[in-house]
């Protein structure tokens, strides 16, 4: 359902626009980068403002509206933020794609990965977010 909704935004987008709904969330026992010199996109924000679809949306304003709002500004995600998202049922391809389009690099510890693997982030998340930090 998910990814039929993403190619209707994306046909959406280049027939007319896409409207853009983003989620974020900053961590505080961490490091998080943000690069400066992205490169601004229509497509790419588009894909990052439709990064949770109405449902997840409605799941993570009820269970973490600090996440959602940090979407929205587009802001990095914190470790906290991508616990929530994943226990909110957010799919792994859109926490990794909204860590990709907004370029965050994780430079996670030991003690932060296994966290992250004992809240139930799945290894692939995980995975993609300790690539950033290479």
């Amino acid at each position: 359902m998910k990814k039929i909704y993403l190619i209707l935004c994306i046909t959406g987008l280049i027939l007319s626009s896409c409207a853009s709904k983003s989620e974020n969330q900053t961590g505080s026992n961490y490091t998080i980068k943000k690069s400066t010199n992205a490169k601004t996109n229509s497509s790419s924000d588009a894909l990052v403002g439709n990064a949770l679809d109405e449902q997840d949306r409605k799941i993570m304003e009820k269970t973490s509206p600090r996440t959602v709002d940090r979407m929205d500004r587009k802001e990095p995600l914190t470790i906290n933020d991508i616990i929530k998202l994943s226990q909110g049922g957010v799919s792994d391809d859109t926490i990794i794609r909204y860590i990709q389009e907004n370029r965050t690099t994780y430079n996670l510890s030991q003690a932060q990965i296994n966290r992250l693997q004992e809240a139930g982030v799945s290894q692939r998340v995980i995975n993609y977010m300790i690539e950033t930090g290479k």
